[in-house]
């Protein structure tokens, strides 16, 4: 096929997908507004609460973790905000009883209450103390009141949901797991951007959002891509929780408004991430899910630059009974840069279904859909000859004006959830994600002659495909041994991925590159590849319960591995194929030591199994793959009630088997051997919650120390020197007064990175602050005023070596007004 017919097929599906995407959500729009109110107006009915007994065995634990299992066995609907119940305890709740006996015993020393909303729906509530205790305050998200209109309920197919917290302090996470835990019943280091953290920070891209998080370095490539390193190695990803084969770098993401919160587990994840991944973290990008009740949420944007934003988030119940729920959100972006002669316009939309087939059983349906047009797309700068960095005015814009580069992403997504009984659930998910680009793009290409003479430029062109298709499906439940409870997990995953592309390069000598006239023209197109993998496994984990203190998670997956690979133009040719692997085995362990009420310790031991694709070893083969593992020992506590999150971690990873140069067979043909050996290592402190009412922050700090340990060629030297050794990150917001009433609230944030160098010369450190101030005029409506770069420091947020090379932003101001639910 050829590059024009695949452009036309492409188009044809492109337009399929927005005239089924637009009138999903135009739909789905119309009944959400019209249903939502609608809902909210029917008279509360309770039907009787059943008093049929059932048996249970839960030991006293975490009460969180506890009401998770509690709510499974005893088939009921718990609505509570996490962050209430963190850090306490449940009692012990062994024998047969009524829901409502078993949830008293549950909750007995706790200092929560409970009431029935419904047949087999309850809301928690701290008990009230009194007033003589003049017990320290903190407000939280708002507990739900009976028959008000305002009621915030947890998504029913998502405990860990943030966007009503209101709160820097998650409840749980979903990427070390396929349910929600605890932050402190991991045993790796996690963090949580949640979707407050999010909006007070105005981050409209997945790029913004993680350059804010702990452990990650993010090198934007374009305005929605970028490159995402964890100690030392590029992220991988996960949607939903579902990992998806290629990593997260240099890919397109959506408008981050479609995201609940953005989950980073740091270390090594082939339990469920499986072979061919990167050891240094996962990324997990969880989608929004309908709330229970009607509401919606927005926010306008206007800033430096001309720089537009505005979204819409509309959700609940499209029938009276609620067994059918809804959410949409739209966003666009209308945006120029401090870089001359280039522009961004971006369309959103995202819709999503949830419907109970019965009590026990759910069914979610989504789909997203996003288009872009980027005028002078432009990787930046390159170095003088001499090593040096040009050191050109910020609004320099290296390339031929006028060009164009289209995106076109789309995301279908579907799970069904059930309840087997017994506390034992299962979930089934499918997802398909399609990223179709094409256009031209610029960028300086080799370095520059002292005189700004001597440079060339790369006019670059051509169409690309990216295809994914992933698929999980697992169940958990406990499990009664040795008069304890446990917890078992078993599941399945399948991740295929595709990329395909067709490219050309025009070359201009440049005489002045200050001075670029070279004239717009369309560029042949003359090579092409195509690299496609499929993996697929199975996995088990252990949540075993050896004392009320001491907790074991351990687990195993077994993973077949294919990979290959093709190139040519205007047609493919043969394709090559990287040896099969089959069966690898990847053992976990983890350790999680309850030292109070508050603090817990950890131990975990995870191993590395990654293929080496297309690293030939002389004689025939390619090189064996890389092993390696990672040792991790750190403490995690929540205070206050779970209103506040503190980590701390020592970690140890060593990589072995790398491909390096064959010394005795060198040639035409590049022949490997499997004598590599790196060592990433380091400490990483995170704070994030509500220490003092009103007051949110969240700060992370980063030590980094990579070193080839076995490396002919760069034994002794730096393996990764675009990380900083040192990166503190920091962001905080301070409400005045009650949170439902008019007010003032302030923020700003900071980072600091040490020196860094992508090969050219080295970027000293620096850093970059941000202020905030605003009014709040009641507890859902907020005005703030933002002042990014206050100080106007000049630096590079990717730093140039012979290719590529971009500034952070200037100083700038954002004025946003927000309508939170």
């Amino acid at each position: 096929m050829g590059a024009k017919d695949l452009r036309r097929g492409r188009a044809a599906r492109r337009r399929n997908w927005l005239e089924s995407t637009v009138s999903g959500v135009v739909l789905a729009t119309a009944a959400i507004i019209y249903a939502g109110p609608v809902a909210a107006q029917q008279p509360h009915q309770t039907p009787a609460v059943s008093e049929q007994t059932i048996a249970f065995d839960i030991p006293a634990q975490d009460l969180n973790a506890a009401l998770l299992t509690f709510t499974n066995r005893a088939g009921l609907q718990v609505f509570y905000d996490v962050n209430l119940v963190k850090g306490l305890r449940s009692s012990a709740l062994k024998g047969s009883f009524t829901p409502a006996q078993g949830l008293t015993q549950l909750l007995a020393g706790s200092g929560m209450t409970y009431r029935f909303t419904g047949a087999n729906t309850v809301s928690l509530e701290k008990l009230p103390q009194p007033a003589a205790a003049a017990p320290r305050v903190i407000q939280l998200g708002p507990v739900r009141v009976e028959g008000d209109s305002r009621d915030i309920l947890t998504p029913k197919t998502d405990s860990a949901a943030t966007d009503q917290s209101h709160s820097y302090a998650a409840r749980a996470a979903t990427v070390a797991g396929k349910t929600a835990e605890s932050l402190r019943d991991i045993p790796q280091s996690v963090s949580v951007i949640t979707r407050q953290q999010m909006d007070d920070m105005n981050a409209v891209t997945v790029e913004q959002v993680l350059r804010q998080a702990t452990g990650i370095t993010s090198t934007p490539l374009s305005p929605e891509a970028g490159f995402f390193y964890i100690r030392g190695y590029p992220a991988e990803v996960q949607y939903d929780g579902v990992p998806s084969n290629g990593g997260i770098s240099n890919v397109d993401q959506f408008d981050s408004a479609i995201y609940d919160r953005i989950e980073v587990l740091r270390g090594p994840a082939g339990l469920l991430q499986g072979a061919g991944s990167n050891p240094g973290g996962t990324i997990n990008l969880v989608r929004k899910r309908p709330h229970e009740t009607f509401g919606w949420a927005g926010s306008l944007m206007g800033g430096s630059w001309n720089n537009f934003h505005g979204d819409l988030d509309v959700t609940g119940p499209l029938n009276q009974t609620g067994t059918i729920r809804g959410r949409v959100v739209v966003s666009g972006d209308d945006r120029d840069f401090f870089v001359d002669d280039m522009h961004d316009r971006r369309a959103t939309e995202y819709a999503i279904l949830e419907f109970d087939l019965s009590e026990k059983t759910t069914l979610t349906i989504s789909g997203t859909n996003e288009d872009r047009r980027l005028t002078g797309l432009n990787f930046g700068q390159s170095v003088y000859n001499n090593g040096q960095f040009l050191n050109a005015p910020r609004s320099t814009y290296f390339g031929v004006k006028g060009t164009q580069y289209y995106v076109h992403e789309q995301e279908a997504y579907t799970s069904l959830d059930h309840d087997f009984g017994g506390g034992w659930a299962g979930r089934a998910s499918f997802a398909y994600r399609n990223a179709d680009t094409h256009g031209q793009s610029n960028s300086l290409y080799g370095p520059v002659n002292l005189d700004n003479s001597g440079a060339t430029l790369d006019l670059a062109a051509g169409p690309a495909d990216l295809q994914t298709f992933t698929y999980d499906t697992n169940v958990l439940g406990p499990i009664n041994l040795f008069g304890r409870t446990h917890t078992l997990l078993f599941g399945a995953n399948y991740a295929y991925y595709d990329y395909s592309y067709f490219g050309g390069d025009t070359f201009y000598s440049l005489a002045n590159i200050y001075n670029i006239t070279s004239p717009l023209q369309s560029v042949p197109l003359s090579y092409g590849s195509d690299s496609r993998t499929v993996q697929y496994g199975v996995y088990g984990q252990a949540r075993i319960s050896i004392a009320d203190p001491l907790t074991v998670v351990a687990g195993v997956r077994l993973t077949n591995y294919r990979s290959k690979s093709r190139s040519g133009y205007p047609n493919y040719g043969e394709w090559d194929h990287d040896p099969d692997v089959n069966g690898h085995f990847n053992p976990t362990i983890g350790i999680i030591y309850d030292l109070t009420h508050e603090i817990s310790l950890y131990g975990s031991y995870a191993t590395i199994f990654a293929p080496q694709s297309g690293q030939l070893v002389f004689g025939g083969g390619s090189v064996k793959p890389r092993t390696g593992d990672q040792y991790e020992i750190g403490a995690k506590g929540t205070f206050f009630n779970g209103a506040l999150n503190a980590s701390a971690a020592l970690f140890n990873l060593t990589d072995r088997n790398r491909a390096v140069a064959d010394p005795e067979h060198g040639g035409t043909i590049d022949y490997y051997v499997a004598a590599g050996k790196v060592r990433s290592r380091g400490a990483e402190v995170e704070v994030s919650g509500e220490p003092l009412p009103g007051w949110n922050v969240f700060a992370g700090y980063t030590y980094l120390e990579t070193k080839y340990l076995e490396d002919p060629n760069n034994l002794g030297k730096t393996f990764d020197r675009e990380e900083p050794r040192h990166s503190f990150k920091a962001w905080t917001s301070y409400r005045f007064g009650d949170v439902d009433q008019p007010g003032f609230q302030v923020g700003g944030g900071v980072r600091v990175m040490s020196e860094t160098t992508r090969g050219g010369p080295w970027q000293s450190a620096y850093a970059v602050a941000d202020a905030q101030i605003g009014y709040r005029l009641n507890r859902q409506w907020s005005a703030t005023l933002t002042a990014n770069n206050i100080f106007d420091k000049k630096y590079y947020i990717r730093v140039p070596s012979s290719f590529f090379g971009n500034y952070g932003d200037p100083r700038s101001f954002t004025v946003t007004l927000r309508k939170s639910f």
